[in-house]
């Protein structure tokens, strides 16, 4: 019987091809260009005319596995049953209640209902992206029908279209509802294993920010001046004092103000990380959103879209930047890195923060007494961090 150890060692044959047997009729072909197959010899149970059965390329069907489905063929047989037709019928009669779709829905809402796991803005991104990136050349296919090249062909279209982490991501999506398929005994194998160094490296880029003094109040300064509609500018001027994640904050409810205690609370569902944020509005702030109140008060979102009766979409300030003259210099989220960065220059203390920017603290139980001991040195932080801003917009000539 065969090992690991030996297949790998098998050198390829000049040309042509070349045979190592296993037992009971499985054995792995080794071709020149170094491809090596599994292959089932048996005899017909009409006919007792010998056949071959292809179960697949090794490694992506292990050595394992190749046994597995020898002894699934050979029950077979011994039903009277030819394994190669049987298989055909399978492909040819797929049961829609097996396909990669439907069992990828079933997956992803299991997961979604586990509070503990996804928030709602994650369950819905990762659902997106399967539906755009996958359903349409993988979702009516058998989940065990789908082999290793198949999940690599769709990984490679994504990044063939210059979205490299996105290639990454919805691989890694695929792979665990593959994972979730053999463990429902859906799928024998996971076809999408093992095949993230197919794609290249994606390096992570920081988003575009600004921390030149000078620079940053030019750009405030432009922004004051930015003749938009009153919720355009609202989310413009607010974005810089509580440098929240771009969608939390264009996502804001007046149900989540409290503008007399000066504060704005995100519940846990809201959050990419899952756990509720409260965050200490300025002085500054509470203007902005006192004065926005006549436009959207009597609206669910506070940034509210009278076009499309929502809350403002993702690309309404970044395109705001872009008129201004940031495109590719600043970004929505570059706030962030702005305000870690000059805050650390000004001695903050970095667990204010990491607070503040909703980091989460791997260790639970410090996480939440952080998150209430820290409240009034990030309200201190927070409104200090307001008045630097505008000393900087005063500044400009």
């Amino acid at each position: 019987m065969l090992t690991d150890k030996q297949i790998n060692a098998i050198k390829p044959p000049e040309k042509g091809s070349m045979k190592k047997a296993d037992s009971g009729g499985l054995y792995i072909e080794i071709y020149a260009n170094g491809s090596k197959q599994w292959r089932l010899k048996y005899r017909r149970p009409h006919d007792k005319k010998e056949d071959r059965l292809t179960f697949g390329r090794y490694p992506d069907i292990s050595l394992k596995t190749a046994r597995i489905l020898q002894a699934e063929a050979k029950s077979l047989i011994q039903d009277g049953i030819d394994p190669k037709q049987h298989h055909k019928q399978q492909i040819a009669q797929v049961d829609n209640s097996h396909t990669f779709e439907v069992i990828a829905r079933q997956w992803h809402s299991n997961r979604k209902d586990d509070n503990n796991r996804w928030t709602t803005g994650h369950a819905t991104r990762i659902l997106r992206s399967l539906e755009i990136h996958v359903f349409p050349y993988l979702g009516g296919k058998d989940l065990g029908a789908i082999m290793p090249l198949d999940v690599l062909t769709v990984a490679k279209n994504i990044e063939a279209g210059g979205k490299g982490d996105t290639a990454h991501r919805v691989l890694d999506v695929m792979r665990q509802v593959f994972a979730y398929g053999v463990k429902m005994r859906l799928c024998v194998f996971n076809p999408a294993s093992d095949l993230s160094s197919e794609l290249k490296t994606h390096v992570s880029k920081n988003y575009p920010s600004i921390t030149d003094e000078k620079e940053l109040g030019k750009l405030l300064a432009n922004i004051d001046q930015w003749n938009g509609t009153p919720t355009v500018r609202a989310l413009l001027k607010i974005s810089p004092y509580v440098f929240t994640r771009p969608s939390e904050v264009r996502l804001m409810r007046w149900c989540e103000l409290d503008l007399e205690a000066g504060l704005w609370t995100k519940e846990a569902d809201q959050m990419k990380n899952g756990i509720a944020h409260v965050v200490p509005l300025s002085n500054q702030v509470i203007a902005i959103l006192e004065d926005l109140k006549p436009f959207s008060g009597r609206f669910e979102y506070v940034f509210w879209n009278h076009a499309t009766k929502q809350a403002l979409s993702e690309g309404a300030t970044r395109k705001a930047l872009e008129r201004m003259g940031y495109k590719g210099q600043f970004t929505p989220h570059g706030w962030r890195h702005t305000a870690s960065t000059l805050l650390h220059e000004q001695g903050f203390n970095t667990m204010w923060i990491e607070a503040q920017l909703a980091h989460k603290d791997n260790n639970e139980i410090r996480g939440t007494y952080n998150h209430a001991q820290y409240l009034n040195d990030r309200r201190t932080m927070m409104q200090t961090w307001a008045d630097y801003l505008d000393g900087l917009k005063l500044q400009q000539p």
